[in-house]
């Protein structure tokens, strides 16, 4: 029993020592990282601009996007609240001109839905994905909702990292000229 008392007494002072290992690598770890390894990285620079105005929304590129290609595809889905009747609308991927059939890059798909659908995407009544999480909102205007399907970068195709960091710098504008980032300079296509 004596030494079950002094096996406890270890534990802590060894967890001490971890954590305080754990800090100062984290520490050493933070002050050694490059530029390129930050957590904010650098925004694209984006001087092209896809306008759709059959949906009115804007997708901000960077200037190697030029010669991009429209792929325009059909998501399907199946509404529960209909008795799990199929549904479908449009899917368009905005391509990267270096995408080739042998080295895919990255596509920027973006869902369209009307406000009715997003409604039940929300509220769980219609699925467009075998994912277990639904498409993640990009933007919308009176007529349209406009999302990124789940996983669609599970593929790690060369350029998944560009692709997201553009998502996440808030690349889609809907109506054109409304974003949450700041206008880029850019013209349209």
């Amino acid at each position: 029993m004596a030494a079950e008392r002094v096996e406890a007494m270890k534990l802590p002072a060894s967890c001490a020592a971890c954590a305080l290992l754990c800090l100062l690598l984290a520490v050493s770890a933070g002050t050694q990282a490059g530029p390129t390894q930050s957590s904010n990285p650098a925004t694209i620079a984006t001087t092209l601009v896809y306008q759709n105005t059959q949906y009115g929304f804007c997708f901000l590129l960077p200037a190697s996007w030029k010669g991009y290609s429209i792929v325009a595809e059909h998501w399907r889905g199946t509404d529960f609240s209909a008795g799990n009747q199929v549904v479908h609308g449009p899917q368009l991927r905005i391509r990267h001109p270096g995408w080739t059939q042998e080295n895919p890059y990255e596509d920027i798909p973006i869902m369209v839905f009307t406000p009715e659908q997003w409604q039940q995407v929300e509220k769980v009544t219609m699925s467009v994905s075998a994912a277990p999480i639904g498409p993640e909102k990009l933007g919308q205007n009176s007529n349209y909702v406009f999302a990124l399907p789940p996983r669609y970068n599970f593929d790690f195709a060369t350029g998944w990292q560009e692709v997201q960091q553009l998502i996440d710098q808030h690349s889609l504008q809907a109506p054109c000229g409304n974003s949450a980032a700041p206008p880029a300079n850019g013209a349209s296509h």
